[in-house]
């Protein structure tokens, strides 16, 4: 109600003010939500949504954009290079999985996906290996079972997270960053595990 108000009426008043406050804004608003859906089964204001759709902008998700998926990946490669000063370059085999993926959470995902696969690529070539497991998911192969017994998850997981450990020679932030998890979570999961030292 308050941010219609200001829409409206381009005023509004600190908060203990008194004294009205003229304001000269335009709105960007961005969601990911079908708001008139939303609008009809009375979980968003539908004198907000028609006050914020003046001009709207549909813009598909990545998996529906191809060729996106290979621009933004270089273009995420040259930014963290000049960030790092690095020369890191991203492989075909690796773009081909890229290519592969469904993207649900966008181009923010695909970020964070090249930004884990340069942590943990130790030559010039980001290669398939280098990439998050839910990318490679696909791909994954599990180790042939000993003894025909198939490992757990956790024991999965523990091997992954030594894996990525070793690649990022111990660093517990790049580690984190590259799992994708917090470093206060990544260290829970190592007193967990009895590998924190």
């Amino acid at each position: 109600m308050k941010l219609l108000r200001v829409l409206d009426t381009s005023t509004f008043r600190r908060v203990g003010g008194t004294s009205e406050i003229r304001v000269d804004v335009r709105v960007l608003a961005a969601t990911n939500r079908e708001l008139p859906a939303m609008v009809r089964q009375g979980l968003f204001r539908e004198d907000l949504f028609y006050r914020l759709s003046t001009i709207s902008l549909h813009v598909p998700p990545l998996r529906e954009r191809d060729g996106d998926v290979d621009l933004l990946a270089r273009y995420f490669v040259a930014q963290l290079n000049e960030r790092f000063d690095r020369r890191k370059r991203i492989g075909e085999a690796a773009l081909e999985m890229l290519r592969g993926h469904d993207w649900p959470g966008n181009v923010r995902e695909l970020k964070h996906a090249i930004e884990a696969a340069l942590v943990l690529c130790d030559g010039d070539e980001v290669r398939p290996e280098h990439l998050v497991a839910a990318i490679r998911r696909p791909a994954l192969a599990v180790p042939p079972p000993s003894n025909d017994r198939l490992p757990t998850l956790d024991e999965l997981e523990r091997d992954h997270i030594r894996r990525v450990l070793d690649a990022v020679h111990g660093h517990r932030g790049q580690a984190a960053k590259a799992l994708g998890i917090s470093e206060r979570n990544l260290y829970r999961k190592l007193r967990e595990m009895g590998l924190a030292h």
